[in-house]
């Protein structure tokens, strides 16, 4: 990232009451923030501020990060009645730990300086960048971090307000003190009271989550793969199915993970026990063992009170991201379009990343314009300006643009499977012994291998089908790309959908489905090739041909064919019939290259790894596929 002409600041660190007393002394919660501000709004100049909200900036316990096992049998479930009423979140209840007296202001302070000394972590350079151009950007780990009160208790309703009180003492209407005991109060005057959200991963879910709160002076926020349904991360279809590369993982985990308070013996023993229990009912609200929504994962769904957000929100995620998978920003940004909110969403195709420096995408520029109107009432056009871009996966110079996801003209597209393999029902056997993966080894790369490229008759691990769009393509609906060298393209955008009805051996299942690019190409990787020494990079491209790249993936816990929240009984050798959505996706199918569909069952890469073998019978006549295709 270009520096410009650094601009002098000076640096704080003030403790926000919070509304809420996580653990349980008594008073409400402190945490810490960290201001760095122009060193000229100590004349009185007032500034607009962007707000961090980060429980990793204080450190974490890398120790304590030890993930569940995976290696386990899926639990078989009765027959449950749980009604969608059960599992709703009340988001008008009182509040579970509110404080039980709040302290005595015993005067006032103009400022709270401190030696700017901090090493903060997860932050990226964009927030000094900011400061070049007159922001002050104000910094928070939160509730139960190094140098703050309460508990880390992740995403919850409480983690919420916690990060909201800081926007509320931004604006005024909640109060700061110089520190934890002397009740010193300290206020923001020097903020304008417009203040922004941003920032990557989790610190861009509470971007979320507090805009979703409606809270005033929030004017915009920019997620960068953030977490919109905290259930949608860490489970699918009833299943445990985490981050790609982070089998294990799960939040109670996470919320240890980032308890940096811990790292203090003296404060940590003071309140060891009730973070003990806590934890505990963390780990019971998650249910790892059914895997089921529940009000836990309700109150952890931002999208139930997405009407309340206020502000503007301009999304940025990689489509290869498969820690925060897509399935967390396209459904915010359909439901702000459905309510009109001003938006704006940036697919780029890179991983977990910030792509401020991504070669000829202008993301930084766009961020600045952003953030001037928005906070300052620039005039500048930018809500104007396109409200998608789409990143090319076959030529990252080129950028797919539209107004709204997928484009307008589209079309979902039946998967034509070959008539004269459906004249009996096919069968697959879930065992993931003979898929090539050897758990010692965690050899992913040869079991998906074999996922897709093995033969098909003799591969009684899966079913493949495979499908050539370019090939009576008027018969077929498939619909190519205009424009330059991508007017041979097929672009499937949206979300692909699988359903069929079948029969299983035992009283539950893991059901999975991939579709597949088929063809031999140099393909864009996430891989970052720096360019120059201000941090300009490009995406990598494949040093040998690929024969194949995975377009997306979804998963089906076989008990929750009709419901996230409720099991169904299976009784062995039925059929019933089951529904998979894959996580949406915006891939060009070069000419010349096939779509493969595989329907399985336990993906070595995401979900729990049964040694139980499963055989699954599938309606040959049964089987639908829906690809969206759209036009460029």
């Amino acid at each position: 990232m270009k520096k410009l002409k650094e601009t002098e600041t000076v640096f704080e660190r003030v403790y926000v009451e919070t509304p809420v007393d996580t653990d349980g002394d008594g008073k409400a919660d402190l945490i810490a923030v960290y201001i760095r501000r122009p060193k000229s709004t100590l004349g009185g100049e007032k500034v607009p501020a962007v707000f961090v909200a980060s429980p990793y900036m204080m450190t974490c316990n890398e120790d304590w990060y030890v993930p569940h096992d995976v290696d386990r049998e899926l639990k078989a479930y009765p027959a449950q009645n749980i009604k969608e009423e059960d599992i709703r979140f009340d988001f008008d209840a009182p509040l579970r730990c509110p404080p039980s007296h709040m302290r005595e202001t015993k005067g006032f302070a103009e400022n709270a300086f401190v030696e700017d000394d901090f090493e903060f972590e997860a932050l990226s350079d964009l927030y000094p960048h900011l400061n070049t151009l007159g922001y002050a950007t104000v910094f928070s780990g939160g509730l139960g971090t190094l140098g703050s009160e309460g508990y880390t208790l992740t995403g919850s309703r409480e983690e919420i307000l916690a990060f909201k009180a800081v926007i509320d003492w931004l604006n005024g209407r909640c109060r700061a003190f110089t520190d934890k005991e002397n009740n010193i109060e300290i206020r923001a005057s020097w903020c304008t009271g417009n203040v922004a959200m941003s920032a990557k991963s989790y610190l861009g879910t509470m971007c979320i989550g507090v805009a979703a709160t409606g809270v005033e002076g929030l004017k915009t926020i920019i997620p960068e793969a953030g977490i919109s349904n905290w259930y949608a991360y860490y489970r699918y279809g009833g299943l445990n199915v985490p981050a790609l590369g982070w089998q294990g993982d799960d939040l109670d985990i996470l919320a240890k993970y980032c308890f940096s308070r811990a790292k203090d013996p003296e404060d940590y023993a003071k309140v060891r026990d009730g973070y003990d229990k806590a934890l505990l009912a963390l780990l019971e609200g998650e249910d790892r063992d059914s895997g089921n929504y529940n009000r836990f994962w309700d109150e952890r769904n931002y999208l139930n009170q997405v009407e309340n957000i206020k502000a503007s929100v301009f999304i940025i995620h990689g489509l290869n991201d498969w820690n925060v998978k897509t399935n967390q920003c396209i459904p915010l940004f359909q439901a702000l379009e459905k309510q009109g909110t001003e938006r704006k969403m940036l697919l780029h195709r890179g991983e977990h990343i910030y792509v401020y420096d991504l070669e000829n995408a202008g993301v930084l520029g766009m961020v600045e314009r952003w953030l001037d109107h928005y906070l300052r009432g620039a005039d500048n056009g930018v809500e104007n300006e396109p409200k998608v871009l789409v990143e090319s996966n076959l030529d990252q110079s080129k950028w797919l643009a539209s107004d709204t996801w997928p484009c307008d003209r589209r079309d979902c597209v039946s998967f034509p499977f070959d008539v004269a393999e459906t004249s009996g029902d096919w069968i697959f056997t879930d065992d993931l012994g003979k898929t090539g993966y050897d758990s010692e080894k965690d050899n992913f790369g040869d079991w998906l291998d074999f996922m897709v490229l093995s033969g098909g008759k003799e591969c009684t691990n899966r079913l493949k089908f495979e499908w050539d769009p370019f090939t009576g393509r008027k018969e077929t609906g498939a619909i190519r790309v205009a424009g330059s060298e991508e007017c041979g393209a097929i672009r499937v955008a949206g979300s692909v959908k699988v359903s069929f009805d079948a029969a299983i051996d035992r009283e539950t299942a893991i059901l999975s489905a991939m579709l597949v690019d088929i063809g031999e190409a140099k393909r864009i990787t996430a891989e970052e090739v720096k360019l120059d020494d201000d941090g300009t990079f490009r995406f990598g491209l494949e040093e040998n041909p690929s024969k194949y790249a995975v377009i997306s993936r979804g998963w089906l816990n076989a008990q929750n064919r009709t419901s996230l929240w409720s099991k169904e009984e299976i009784v062995p050798g039925e059929f019933y019939h089951y529904e998979i959505e894959m996580v949406p996706t915006d891939h060009l199918l070069a000419e010349g290259h096939k779509l493969a569909l595989i329907i399985y069952g336990a993906d070595a890469q995401e979900t729990l790894r049964p040694k139980t073998v499963t055989t699954v019978t599938v309606k040959a006549g049964s089987l639908k596929a829906e690809i969206p295709f759209a036009r460029g």
